[in-house]
């Protein structure tokens, strides 16, 4: 257990390939039940929390259908997320109006490891963060870091990792 001034700040789990088979490299999004339920026998028995079990990654399928400039020349995409309509920050100009991309809503961690915060930029609030490849850990071609455009057969407001 990792603390700063008796606050729990992070949890570390030495050589827990001795203990769970893991094909996964780097952050495990929505990982299994049966993993989470290895993880948390540990922490239980070492005095710490259990883990509670998430059912989504937070990691939301949305179709952009607005791309804005504030007044402070920072990009904002209004997305539709199926349950409702929200404004994300977007990194730059280059979203296309009508396509499919993945939004993380607040709390979301991300896989740079800096976490999705709800945020006002000249009085809009922005309810999530539009991700880019490193942002989902998938890998970059020619080391361009770029918004992930997603294919047609994706379902507005599906979970962008949920296992089917």
């Amino acid at each position: 257990a990792l603390f700063c001034d008796n606050e729990l700040i992070g949890i570390n789990i030495f050589n827990i390939s001795n203990t769970v088979r893991l094909k996964a490299k780097g952050m495990i999004i929505n990982p299994a039940p049966a993993f989470i339920e290895v993880i948390n026998h540990i922490l239980i028995n070492d005095g710490l929390e259990a883990l509670p079990l998430e059912q989504e990654s937070n990691f939301i399928v949305g179709q952009v259908l607005e791309l804005i400039k504030s007044e402070n020349q920072i990009f904002i995409a209004k997305v539709d997320i199926s349950s409702r309509v929200i404004y994300v920050l977007a990194p730059n100009d280059s979203i296309i109006v009508n396509r499919l991309v993945v939004i993380a809503l607040p709390g979301t961690i991300l896989g740079n490891g800096k976490t999705a915060i709800l945020q006002q930029i000249d009085n809009i609030y922005c309810e999530g963060h539009l991700c880019l490849k490193s942002e989902l850990n998938i890998p970059l071609i020619e080391g361009k870091d770029e918004v992930y455009l997603l294919d047609e057969f994706a379902e507005i407001g599906q979970d962008f990792f949920a296992k089917e």
